[in-house]
């Protein structure tokens, strides 16, 4: 494998196989894939890994949110009923990946998540609670890319996406808050656990299907995706929703302008500047049946980002995102901004 492969194999795997956080609402986080060498940072791309190539690196999302005064939570709640506040989001994880034919990659990812200052009105209206900070290991994802069709100039690729996150992250983190606060059990007993869709893990096996398409134009390229995820009952008795993601993301290699991004040994810029438009469609959140009508809804980042390649065998890069579309139902807490750094090496 020469040296301009081995970069773009590089580029081609800085966050593949990296989604999947646990989303349920407007207050949790949610990361597609990305791969090229011109290539996005969030939108997953239709080029696979080269045979016999090993990538692995760490991914970290966080997410500050909109935070609201407890006066104005309660008044929610006298709206909405069961409603809640979170202030940030974060999730390290760290991914593997590997080409096992030029066709086919497959890949893992092990995520760690971390909520801050959830809050929630008592049963009866009259104060606000702060429940904690739930924190722990997420549900690990596995995932394959088979890439059905690429032009024979390699300008344009074609991708199948499957995965399968699993339920092996913590589904029982407690809070902090005495449970008669929280679910109308004796005065006096602290560590009640935390609903559901505030724990780290989903408890659930959920599936997900899509297709990934990137046309690559001299400095430029273009890439496209979706995604849908299948939610099954977990933890709790709750299904989390189903899932659609869709992106959009146009990329451009500064200083090395080539016919072909991803394979010419003329295309040896360090730098690469990306525009993102990423969507995300959530179904509503079902417990033991009920709908949650404060749950699910429609969620679209628009998100500049800048990639930096150091050497032939690491790259990273960082992503900012802001919400243009926040249309969920009834009372979420919608996000202020969106932070995703990324960094991977190859061997």
């Amino acid at each position: 494998m020469n040296t301009s492969n081995k970069l773009f194999a590089m580029m081609a795997v800085m966050s593949v196989f990296t989604t999947h956080s646990t989303i349920v609402s407007a207050d949790h986080g949610s990361l597609g894939f990305g791969i090229g060498t011109a290539s996005p940072i969030i939108t997953q791309t239709g080029v696979t890994l080269p045979t016999g190539m090993w990538a692995g690196g760490i991914i970290t999302q966080f997410i500050n949110f909109d935070s609201i005064s407890d006066q104005q939570l309660l008044s929610q709640s006298k709206t909405h009923g069961d409603v809640h506040d979170v202030e940030t989001f974060l999730q390290p994880s760290i991914f593997a990946a590997y080409g096992i034919t030029d066709d086919l990659t497959l890949g893992l990812r092990i995520p760690y998540v971390l909520r801050s200052n959830v809050r929630s009105p008592d049963e009866d209206g009259g104060e606000v609670i702060n429940l904690g900070d739930p924190s722990g290991f997420g549900d690990v994802s596995f995932f394959g890319q088979y890439r059905f069709y690429h032009s024979d100039d390699n300008l344009n690729h074609a991708s199948l996406v499957v995965g399968l996150k699993t339920p092996t992250g913590q589904t029982g983190i407690q809070t902090d808050a005495p449970s008669a606060h929280h679910h109308g059990e004796e005065e006096g007993h602290s560590g009640s656990p935390f609903e559901a869709h505030h724990q780290p893990g989903g408890g659930a096996w959920s599936p997900s299907f899509g297709l990934s398409f990137t046309r690559a134009m001299g400095s430029f390229s273009f890439d496209t995706s979706a995604l849908y995820t299948v939610a099954t009952t977990g933890a709790q008795k709750t299904d989390l929703g189903d899932i659609f993601g869709y992106n959009f993301a146009l990329s451009y290699a500064f200083g090395a302008p080539a016919r072909n991004n991803f394979f010419s040994s003329s295309n040896n810029a360090p730098w690469t500047a990306v525009l993102e438009l990423n969507g995300e469609w959530q179904d509503y959140q079902k417990t033991d049946g009920i709908i949650d009508p404060n749950s699910g809804g429609n969620t679209v980042f628009i998100s500049p980002g800048i990639r930096y390649s150091g050497g032939k065998s690491w790259n990273t890069a960082l992503s900012i995102g802001a919400p243009i579309v926040k249309d969920t139902n009834g009372y979420q807490t919608d996000p202020d901004y969106r932070i995703t750094y990324r960094f991977v090496a190859t061997f």
